[in-house]
């Protein structure tokens, strides 16, 4: 998990927000590149997080569905018939 007071730590704030975030948004508040924010995405995506991307009007949106803890925790659930 980031410390409170990275760029990565307000990056996951942004896509927590219930309303999502945009790539401008996120370059605005980070600093970074359009495409430094894409590979942040990627590397997020990577680690287990799930993000979503929805169109709203000429704009995209992204939002963190699920954090890492829940797909491991999901998958130490046992199967049925086991």
């Amino acid at each position: 998990m980031a410390r409170g007071d990275t760029k990565q730590s307000a990056l996951l704030s942004l896509l927590s927000c219930a309303r999502g975030t945009t790539i401008r948004e996120m370059t605005d508040v980070t600093g970074w590149r359009a495409n430094t924010v894409h590979s942040a995405l990627a590397t997020l995506r990577k680690r287990g997080w799930q993000i979503s991307v929805e169109q709203i009007a000429a704009e995209k949106r992204y939002q963190i569905t699920a954090g890492p803890e829940t797909k491991a925790a999901a998958s130490e659930q046992p199967r049925p018939g086991a």
